[in-house]
This record gives C-alpha cells, structure tokens and sequence, in this order.
C-alpha cells in the first residue's frame, strides 16, 4: 500500500524535463542489453555525484551518514558521527545482468577509492574514564560493490511509470586508513589506545561501516533512480527504441 500510494505522489509531483544527452535510452529487446545498461550507468556517473541541473536533481555527493555505532559497551564505546563521504563516483561497471522480465538489475561496481570525513567519539573505562570527541579521515582502495534493484511499472492515463521498489547493496571493504586531524600531545595516549582498539577489532568495524554504508547507499541508489526515470519510462526503457 505505501508503494502504491509513493508511486501516485510523485505522479502527481514530479516535471519531465527534457531527456539530457547523455541519458542513454537501452531497449530491452536489445541483445546487448546488460551492455547497454552498462554503458549508460558509466555515462552519468560524474553526474550522479555533480547532479543533473537540467532535470533539477541536486548533487548526491557527499553521501552522509548520521551516526555509526561501531561499540556500545559499558566499558567501551566507539561512534563515527556525520560522516561525509566522497568518491562514490570513481567506479568501475565490471558486470549488468537485467532481467526485464522481471524487473530485476544486478549490478557488479569496483569503487576506486573513497574518502570521509568523520567525527569519532570515543570512551573507553580502563583504570579511569577516557574520553575524546574529534575530527578523521578515513580512505579505503579497490571497494567491491554490488547492487540489486527491483523495480516496478504503474500505468495512469495511459502513460507508464518506472520506479525502484527495492535496493540491496552489499559492499566488501578489503581494508582502510585513518588518521586524526588533531595532533595535540596531550591526545597522544588516547589515539594510541583507540589505534590499539581498532587493530584488534579491525573485522568489527568493517562489518558495522559496511552495514551503515550499505543501508545509507541502497536508499540513495532508490532516490536517484525514482529521480531520473520515474515519469521517463517511454524515453529510456521502450522496446520501439
């Protein structure tokens, strides 16, 4: 029911503008569909992160994220708070399988390198209480990426409608770096614990970025899609193309 009623509102709300250039239109009738889908994600992938002025859709990068609960103990805790993250757009299509029928997108991404800026807040009891707020960077290489898209077709006054009704993103963070933009000695004890931390934790924290990063990254590849093809199905998936 939400879906229906999601579908109908943005009918009622959203403007065609003009189909960009650079917005490939792919039948799916086309032998070389999976190809073709390809072809068009890599052809606006600077866009998604710029934005696309022309059809009023703002830029998507950076993508934030609120809060990240890493540890949430009594004698540790380790929270990565309004993380900015860059890069999204530096990535490789490695494979599409489409299955149109179905209205169903597996999409295999190799992201080059991104980069966030974040703010750790971290406390930990050992002999005493120790506590700090401030600023990192974060870098990671070579991420692995792949996204599932279901979508779904409506039809009002006799004209179709195209829009993602599910994302599944699942992300393989190989490694990361980091370091602290404050460099006052009197923090020096605190980030040498926090690195010790870290360090014998490493599967940990990855496994609780990827899990933020890949609900955060689903939402935005549902919100990008809706805003590029929703009331443009005729213009890019058309088997007369």
């Amino acid at each position: 029911m939400f879906t229906i009623i999601f579908s109908f509102g943005l009918i009622t709300t959203q403007v065609t503008a003009k189909l960009p250039s650079y917005l490939h239109a792919c039948s799916h009738k086309d032998t070389n569909y999976n190809q073709c889908i390809a072809n068009s994600i890599d052809s606006v992938k600077d866009k998604v992160c710029a934005g696309f002025p022309e059809i009023n859709i703002p830029p998507g990068e950076p993508l934030t994220i609120d809060k990240i609960v890493i540890f949430d103990a009594n004698n540790i805790k380790l929270y990565l708070k309004d993380a900015k993250i860059y890069g999204l757009c530096d990535f490789v299509v490695n494979s599409v399988n489409a299955d149109f029928e179905k209205l169903h997108f597996d999409i295999d991404l190799s992201l080059r390198h991104i980069y966030t800026n974040v703010t750790y807040d971290f406390d930990i009891h050992l002999l005493v209480p120790i506590g700090h707020k401030g600023p990192a960077e974060v870098t990671s290489d070579n991420l692995g990426l792949k996204v599932g898209l279901d979508l779904k077709v409506l039809t009002r006054n006799d004209k179709k409608y195209i829009f993602a009704s599910k994302a599944t993103a699942k992300c393989d963070i190989k490694s990361f770096k980091y370091k602290f933009i404050e460099d006052k000695k009197e923090l020096a004890d605190l980030h040498k614990i926090l690195d010790d931390v870290v360090a014998k934790d490493t599967k940990e924290v990855i496994k609780a970025v990827s899990a933020a990063f890949e609900e955060k990254l689903s939402r935005f590849v549902i919100s990008m899609f809706n805003d590029i093809a929703f009331s443009r199905y005729e213009e890019l998936f058309s088997p007369e193309i």
